[in-house]
């Protein structure tokens, strides 16, 4: 498999090139184009038996649906990209080891690549009300999509990070998470105040610059905005 990541970082296009036999799975309505050589299938991944299905039930409902694309002759090529504007980050989980993600931010995989809901710790359930996170795992690259541009924190035990947990995209698989209320950051989904999450351990943090609540909420900032004489969603549709 080949890849570039083209028309970073705002509007991101991720192109894979396939050999004969190779394949690339994907989150559903990925797929933007693909060449004659390509064929597909739809199916449920992740965790089997009677948890897997509970915890599906409970997450996203598209969260372990997945796309395949295989290639039936070299030089095949499928083009993805996410349902949001921002950026695309490669991830190489071979080496990068076990991480975790936000639902929805996990755009593409290779078959090696493992897919599983972990439940949420209470403590650290997120804002957008989320009670479940995506673990990945196994061999070979990840594609990430986020809001925004995507930007990269070490944590190391002499430096814990706290951030904004809705800017949160993606983390290195035993970081320790630490949440609570930060009266200075309004909660856009749930009202009062918002949260932060301390990370603290060894690891890598992926974060979002812009937090797709707002935008999904309508947008206090453009409200802020619109009141300013700034501009509005509407100037941008």
């Amino acid at each position: 498999m080949r890849y570039t990541i083209d028309k970073r970082p705002s509007y991101a296009v991720l192109e894979v090139g396939l050999a004969e036999g190779e394949e690339i799975e994907t989150k559903p309505g990925a797929m933007m184009t693909q060449s004659a050589g390509i064929e597909n299938e739809t199916s449920i991944g992740g965790d089997d038996g009677v948890m897997g299905m509970a915890k599906r039930a409970i997450s996203d409902e598209r969260g372990l649906v997945e796309n395949k694309y295989y290639a039936v002759a070299d030089d095949a090529e499928v083009t993805l990209v996410p349902d949001h504007p921002g950026d695309i980050t490669a991830i190489n989980v071979t080496e990068q080891g076990p991480i975790k993600s936000q639902s929805g931010s996990l755009l593409a995989w290779e078959p090696l690549v493992e897919r599983s809901t972990e439940m949420n710790n209470r403590s650290n359930l997120f804002s957008s009300g989320e009670l479940t996170v995506l673990g990945i795992s196994g061999q070979g690259m990840a594609f990430v999509s986020s809001y925004g541009s995507m930007y990269e924190k070490e944590v190391t035990p002499e430096e814990p990070l706290t951030v904004d947990e809705d800017h949160l995209v993606a983390w290195t698989d035993g970081l320790s998470m630490d949440r609570r209320k930060d009266g200075s950051i309004k909660s856009t989904m749930l009202g009062g105040e918002g949260f932060v999450t301390e990370l603290s351990g060894e690891g890598h943090v992926w974060l979002q610059t812009r937090n797709p609540l707002t935008l999904m909420a309508g947008g206090t900032e453009h409200e802020d905005s619109d009141s300013a004489g700034g501009p509005s969603v509407d100037d941008f549709i």
